[in-house]
């Protein structure tokens, strides 16, 4: 639409001073606000008229038109609300009036009360992110997994910027004549989202094997590995780690092992022995490998034949 331009922009919650500073400069520079938003404004070119904007933040107004009224009752022009609880208001520009006539919070309790309400907000996400972090902290402890790992960074990352603008929140600047704080929205969505389809991308990717085999009669199989049995493949399109796992019973012992079918190489081997098993329990063994990318195999061999009954896993 001529005459109307849409400003991408996201803004946190406690810089929302800068916010207003950038709308107070393209008021100056002739783009008045027509519409708010989490992340765009539009604006309408009319440069007979200079607005000083202010934000307030409110989830809960009973009666929304007495609540516009009583700001239009000392000089404010409602502008439009967000569905998240923050309201645009504007004021004629005139330069021979006070700073603090511009100022939607004239005393230092009011202002405490709006930063307060967005402190127990930010407090509240900042204690879920946290859980969230020792969570995948303790998955990527456990289970090392490039993914788990990505996305505990990403976690800690958000709750950094949260944990900073809850200290900011704490120990407010004003947008005139203090230093502006960084503006860490964009910053913060964007790790956000990379961390995220980062994660998902590695976790799709990821490929894994495992079987159960039992029988009352296997045939017997040699212990040249050349003539193993191949049990399954793993194709790893980027290197991590893997759990090689192999739990059960056989009746003779019986050799697994982790080849790269492409150069030969064993990456790893577990020698299966029922009789070292303690208190009559299946044998259980893993081990906690790193794969290069290439193409893998499970291979099973040096078995003199007889019973089985056995769960084999890399993943």
């Amino acid at each position: 639409m001529k005459g109307y331009k849409r400003i991408i922009g996201m803004y946190s919650a406690w810089d929302y001073t800068r916010e207003i500073e950038d709308l107070n400069k393209r008021s100056e520079q002739g783009w008045q606000l027509m519409k708010g938003g989490l992340f765009s404004n539009l604006f309408k070119k009319n440069e007979d008229v200079r607005y000083r904007y202010q934000l307030d933040f409110n989830q809960k107004i009973e009666d929304m038109g007495r609540y516009i009224e009583t700001f239009h009752e000392q000089g404010w022009e409602y502008v439009n609300s967000t569905w998240n609880g923050w309201h645009y208001f504007r004021k004629l520009y005139d330069p021979s009036m006070d700073n603090e006539e511009f100022e939607i919070y004239n005393d230092s309790e009011s202002l405490k009360e709006m930063q307060t309400k967005w402190q127990k907000l930010g407090i509240g996400a900042l204690v879920v992110l946290s859980l969230f972090v020792v969570v995948e902290l303790c998955l990527t402890i456990l289970w090392p997994r490039i993914y788990y790992a990505l996305l505990a960074l990403t976690l800690l990352i958000e709750a950094c910027v949260i944990g900073r603008g809850v200290y900011v929140l704490r120990n407010p600047q004003r947008a005139d004549g203090h230093k502006r704080s960084w503006n860490g929205m964009p910053a913060f969505i964007t790790v956000l989202l990379i961390g995220l389809a980062g994660s998902i991308v590695l976790m799709s990717l990821r490929e894994s094997n495992s079987f159960n085999t039992k029988s009352e009669v296997y045939g017997a199989i040699s212990a040249d590995i050349s003539e193993a049995v191949n049990w399954g493949e793993v194709k790893v399109l980027y290197p991590d780690y893997y759990n090689f796992e192999v739990s059960g019973y056989t009746s003779s012992p019986m050799t697994f092992a982790v080849v790269n079918t492409q150069t030969g190489e064993i990456v790893s081997q577990i020698r299966i022995d029922s009789s070292k098993a303690k208190d009559g329990k299946k044998f259980k063994e893993e081990h906690n490998i790193i794969l290069k990318r290439g193409n893998y195999a499970l291979y099973g061999y040096d078995f003199a034949g007889g019973g089985m009954d056995l769960h084999v896993s890399l993943n």
